[in-house]
């Protein structure tokens, strides 16, 4: 129990003191006070038909815990995947590995660490939901009762076995990053997609929506009889409808409910214990293995050694496009073959398609497939524990660092660049700069977040949220000109990454000091 509990520590500890976890409870606030928009504002979060409830304890607490509740899930997901690999990366892993701790405490560990980091985002998001009562709701009572159980019933065992699920996938799926994301966005929209669908189907309703929801509707049923009030969730545009606002009264949770939100932490934690008799163990055999392998293969006679050569005078060369083209090179090798083989046929698909769903689906798309090749331009070194070796290097910033932002952005184009044919043809001159914009900004946000958390893992997290903004249409989240084409939008976003490059360039050139 004491190995347990100072893993836990560790890892939370670990966490939460880092200047990445600044950043992601700033955006968490934020994401935060968009659950419950103003009463004025152009948008929605949950309705049921069109009716949306009055903002008293009751409704701010049923609508942010059940936003909370999948979009927590969905994000935070992505926020504690890689706890294990982190492990290998470091070598910790090695060390744990060879220590007498067991896979089963190993794992629960991670299952804790990673949930208290998770509840701990979602205390601050109950804070909000607190303060935007006082903000939207002041004239009503306030009931602490309806904010803290819907979080404890709802939100707490999504969580949970959000957790277990990023173990599970991490266990068999090491270094197989973006397959995971793939499988977990499979599995999230088709249980989410079920649980607003189906009734009274509690035990398969990881999120815990449907009985709430199913209160709260036959609440609005009884004031408004063969009323359509079927549930819509996430970010909804058009504002409420002021003749459709109803109160709704306290929630008061089943039995059977309880014990079926109870079930998913049980069965988390069954599925983490059973998990560790599949645990590897930090790849000990895998590289037991190649080291066997290493010692069959034949040994290759070496060339003479020649003292001679050492009076040889080494020619420095300043040039780039070595070192662009290394990096390219990397960046294509970082992809698995089948998703080389997806990007390909995206390329293909964008030429024959009409032209505004490859700009608006397509591209997007294929861009999110490269990010497992972006999200660590800037912060390979630090994981790969080559930092100060590139910063002894000659010239690092005017070579290195640019070479890398070119090679991301080549890639960028290189994706779009079946697109970008199409509108020179078309002479859309306007639609092919934002294309080339978006491009740069993409890499240019990807390299500012590794520059300043030293980590590529908010990057992650922020370009998937880029991609569902965009699949949805959302405007502010437009940054390649699928939506905007005016003259305005593009010098506003030539200013932003000229401001993400000087930022990037000054943090990099401060850690290199």
């Amino acid at each position: 129990m004491f190995r347990l509990r100072s893993i836990i520590k560790g890892n939370y500890l670990e966490y939460i003191r880092s200047y990445s976890f600044l950043i992601t409870i700033a955006v968490s606030l934020y994401v935060a006070f968009s659950f419950l928009p103003a009463p004025e504002a152009n948008y929605s979060t949950i309705r049921f038909g069109n009716y949306t409830g009055v903002y008293n304890a009751s409704w701010i607490g049923f609508v942010t815990a059940v936003m909370s509740s999948v979009f927590l899930s969905l994000f935070g997901f992505f926020l504690i995947n890689g706890s294990v690999k982190k492990d290998i990366d470091t070598r910790i892993g090695h060390i744990i590995g060879s220590s007498r701790i067991s896979n089963a405490v190993y794992l629960l560990s991670k299952l804790a660490s990673s949930f208290l980091i998770l509840f701990t985002i979602l205390i601050f998001i109950l804070i909000v939901s607190v303060i935007l009562f006082f903000l939207y709701g002041k004239e009503h009572s306030f009931q602490l009762y309806d904010f803290v159980i819907p979080y404890l019933i709802i939100v707490v065992p999504s969580l949970f076995f959000v957790a277990s699920f990023s173990l599970l996938l991490e266990v068999f799926l090491t270094k197989k990053v973006l397959i995971q994301y793939v499988l977990f966005l499979s599995t999230f929209f088709f249980v989410l997609f079920s649980s607003t669908t189906k009734e009274n189907n509690f035990v398969t309703d990881v999120f815990g929506i449907q009985y709430p929801a199913k209160v709260v509707e036959q609440q609005i049923q009884e004031m408004h009889q063969k009323e359509n009030t079927k549930l819509s969730i996430g970010f909804i545009s058009g504002g409420r409808d002021m003749d459709k606002i109803v109160t709704i009264e306290s929630i008061s949770f089943s039995t059977k409910y309880l014990l079926a939100r109870l079930f998913w932490v049980i069965i988390a934690i069954v599925l983490v214990y059973i998990l560790s008799f599949f645990f590897h163990r930090f790849n000990i055999k895998e590289g037991q293995n190649q080291q066997q392998n290493s010692l069959e293969r034949p040994l290759k006679k070496t060339a003479k050694f020649q003292l001679r050569n050492l009076a040889q005078t080494v020619e420095i060369s300043a040039k780039l496009s070595p070192l662009i083209y290394a990096e390219v090179m990397m960046l294509l090798r970082k992809n698995t073959k089948w998703i080389l083989v997806l990007t390909f046929c995206g390329m293909i698909t964008m030429i024959f398609v009409p032209i505004s769903i490859s700009h608006r689906y397509i591209l997007p798309l294929l861009w999110f497939l490269q990010i497992s090749a972006w999200s660590d331009l800037a912060s390979k070194d630090e994981t790969y524990r080559t930092h100060y070796f590139v910063a002894s290097s000659y010239q690092p910033l005017q070579r290195l660092f640019i070479a890398r932002l070119v090679a991301g952005i080549l890639l960028a184009l290189f994706v779009a660049g079946p697109l970008l044919i199409r509108y020179m043809f078309s002479l859309d001159i306007m639609s092919l700069i934002n294309i080339i914009f978006g491009a740069l900004f993409i890499v240019m946000l990807a390299v500012f977040f590794d520059v300043l958390t030293k980590s590529k893992k908010f990057f992650e997290i922020l370009f998937f949220f880029l991609i569902y903004s965009n699949m949805n249409l959302v405007p502010f989240a437009d940054y390649f000109g699928a939506i905007h084409s005016t003259t305005g939008y593009t010098v506003s976003m030539l200013v932003l990454i000229l401001i993400l490059f000087s930022s990037s360039y000054i943090l990099k050139r401060k850690s290199y000091e």
